[in-house]
């Protein structure tokens, strides 16, 4: 039987060059986004979905299921950015926020307990952040919901282990096309990123933070907290004063 994939944020970026990686593998690949669908291969399928809506996310779901679908790994790659002052910050940004990178992820996991069959296993994969460990000034919600994301992710895996869902944690590294603004740890590639993070998802491991640099910034936040928090701090503090923003819906990954 053909191994099949979920993509839940496969029409940009990591998540498209990670669905063209597990299709290369000979892999089914199930794309969803809210945006507009890709207009190459590598996809069996694609759905527009609002992961910010529970109805939607409960009704594909369900919908998937009853086709005969049954994939072996669902990976969360949806996020919604902004970059810039908390208090420009827009409140539907803000909102955004919390519904794409957090609670989207909460309403994929009770849909899969709710419509999968008895015997189906599946992994599913929260893709959080760096700055949910050690945070950054510009980045501010941002950080916060991915830290949500993790602390969701950590505490309900017991639970959902239960009902048939292993759950995995990936931290994708700074990348060249994005990232804390301009300035941040060394930057890599989308191609390296989604490679190692195609990786990390075949192997039994609970949470990984891809890219040296990265995980010696949230080593550093653990046994050296100030230190980290004063180079986060100058990361953050030089975007601001140079007007740094990033918005929702010009820059960021579609959801």
């Amino acid at each position: 039987m053909t191994r099949e994939v979920w993509v839940v944020g496969a029409s940009k970026g990591l998540g498209r060059e990670l669905a063209r990686i597990y299709a290369s593998e000979g892999r089914t690949v199930i794309g969803m986004s809210r945006g507009v669908p890709p207009t190459e291969g590598d996809f069996e399928a694609y759905l527009q979905l609002d992961v910010s809506s529970a109805h939607d996310v409960n009704a594909m779901i369900a919908r998937l299921y009853a086709a005969g679908r049954r994939p072996e790994l669902v990976v969360y790659m949806a996020a919604s950015v902004y970059q810039g002052s908390i208090t420009e910050e827009p409140e539907h940004l803000l909102r955004r926020q919390i519904d794409t990178n957090y609670l989207g992820f909460v309403h994929l996991c009770k849909a899969l307990v709710a419509h999968r069959p008895d015997n189906h296993r599946l992994k599913v994969v929260a893709t959080a952040s760096t700055l949910a460990y050690v945070g950054c000034p510009s980045l501010d919600n941002y950080s916060a919901s991915k830290a949500a994301l993790i602390s969701f992710a950590r505490s309900a895996r017991a639970e959902l282990s239960a009902h048939g869902l292993s759950i995995q944690i990936v931290s994708p590294p700074h990348m060249t096309n994005g990232g804390a603004d301009l300035v941040g740890p060394q930057p890599f590639s989308v191609a390296w990123s989604a490679r190692h993070f195609a990786r990390t998802t075949d192997r039994n491991c609970g949470e990984t933070i891809l890219g040296r640099s990265n995980g010696l910034m949230v080593a550093m936040s653990r046994f050296a907290p100030r230190l980290a928090a004063r180079i986060m701090h100058a990361i953050g503090l030089d975007a601001l004063q140079r007007g740094a923003v990033r918005l929702d819906r010009s820059t960021a990954p579609e959801t």
